[in-house]
């Protein structure tokens, strides 16, 4: 599994940049490194320190073509080609790229239908998804008014500002109009998030640099309504050691390369890379029956998840092998932004969840292939945390059954490398499948 948390990181963002809190997992937590916040609360923060330079992603090539009329069938770039997310041999190692500017946010066919969900996760979980530091809160504004500069140029159809000026922005798409300001100064902490949260389908986390001199950063809250298999609030508060304490040897191996990336990212150099995973069905973006019943202890910040459906009470049922149809489980695609606030210094790590079923790999040449020999030949801690060990006899034998089908169709000969997918596509589909596939690789 592969539920993204708040792991902001350059050097890695690897497929276990998502740190889930599954209750038949968990993890002891270790000591705090550079952490001195939430001790006692929330009234105990540290500064942020600015970036030395006020560039920013640079202005986006305007998107014409997509439109409120049309945003319901829009493909979004095919993130399973993308910056090597599925891969052999699948161990923790850096795999990320540059993010061009017109790559930070990729509207889909599920816009309407994300938002409309993501409204009812934040009504009814409050600050269990949403929360964030005293310190970070002018930092949610600062993000609101390059998001919203950032949407209206790239996406001239979508968005526009109120009345001409930049004190309000029109969502064309739901009709609805969000100020910007309220008086004089920008909206600011959960406020500006819950506005973010009716313009794009990501959720983002907010990390910041502790102020101890040794490195570490902080996870300082966020807007993250389809996390699938963790809270924010249990997460606010604590460092990068600590929030990825449950990721198989990502403490050991990579953090500290991480955290040194985080400390160089520049505003105007953002990053981006793609995560996956295998969860139940669409419908469960905000909790995954993979991860088990939905914890509702109260969180650091003392806010409590209140469950929404059955299964966030009982979680995955344990004859779910027998009985579903694996062709419906879901591969989920995450991709993921790295972007730093030029003035605060914070950085917004983005997550927008987007979904296929499996029964879609048929016509992927070697695709199934890939995935089987991922899920057969990876570290088991690593597969563990995915949770394969959950859905393993009914998935793997039917990646092996289309395999099989791609053979006899003719799609592939059967002897190829799983890992040269890539090839195979451009093979299928010609130079338009090399075009999609370039513009993902580094």
């Amino acid at each position: 599994m592969s539920g993204v948390l708040f792991l902001v990181s350059l050097a890695l963002l690897a497929a276990c940049l998502a740190v889930r809190a599954i209750s038949s997992k968990a993890v002891p937590r270790v000591a705090t490194r550079g952490v001195a916040v939430l001790q006692q609360g929330f009234d105990k923060t540290e500064s942020v320190k600015p970036s030395a330079t006020l560039a920013f992603i640079p202005t986006p090539p305007s998107d014409h073509a997509l439109t409120p009329a049309n945003i319901d069938v829009h493909e979004a770039r095919d993130h399973i080609y993308g910056n090597k997310v599925i891969r052999h041999p699948y161990h923790q190692t850096m795999a990320h790229q540059q993010m061009q500017p017109a790559d930070w946010i990729e509207p889909d066919k599920n816009y309407k239908s994300d938002l409309e969900w993501k409204a009812k996760v934040l009504k009814a979980q409050g600050k269990a998804v949403c929360d964030v530091l005293p310190d970070c809160e002018e930092a949610c504004g600062e993000m609101l008014i390059l998001l919203s500069e950032w949407l209206v140029a790239r996406y001239p159809e979508l968005y526009e500002y109120e009345a001409g000026d930049k004190r309000g922005i029109r969502n064309l798409v739901t009709g609805e109009t969000h100020a910007l300001y309220i008086e004089d100064r920008a909206r600011r902490g959960v406020e500006a998030l819950r506005v973010i949260s009716r313009l794009v389908q990501d959720d983002f986390l907010i990390a910041r640099p502790s102020s101890s001199e040794d490195g570490s950063w902080i996870c300082a809250g966020g807007l993250v309504c389809f996390p699938g298999f963790y809270l924010v609030s249990h997460k606010i508060g604590l460092s990068l050691h600590d929030t990825h304490a449950p990721v198989p040897q990502f403490n050991e191996k990579i953090l500290r390369s991480v955290e040194r990336s985080l400390t160089r990212l520049k505003p105007e150099a953002p990053i981006e890379r793609t995560s996956w995973e295998i969860v139940d069905d669409p419908d469960h973006l905000f909790w995954a029956p993979m991860a088990g019943p939905l914890p509702t202890e109260p969180g650091r910040n003392g806010a409590v998840a209140v469950p929404m459906m059955p299964e966030h009470r009982t979680g995955r049922p344990n004859d779910a092998c027998v009985t579903e149809n694996p062709a419906d489980l879901v591969l989920r695609l995450d991709h993921q932004t790295f972007i730093k606030l030029p003035k605060s210094g914070c950085v917004f790590f983005g997550i927008h969840p987007m979904r296929r079923k499996l029964s879609e790999l048929a016509t992927l040449p070697l695709l199934p292939a890939l995935l089987l020999k991922v899920h057969e030949e990876a570290p088991a801690d690593l597969m563990e945390y995915k949770a394969a060990p959950l859905y393993s006899a009914s998935v793997l034998p039917y990646l092996k059954k289309l395999h099989n089908q791609q053979i006899a169709e003719g799609l592939i000969r059967g002897d190829e490398d799983p890992s040269d997918f890539r090839t195979a596509m451009r093979a299928q589909w010609g130079d338009h499948a090399a075009n999609v596939a370039n513009r993902h690789e580094s």
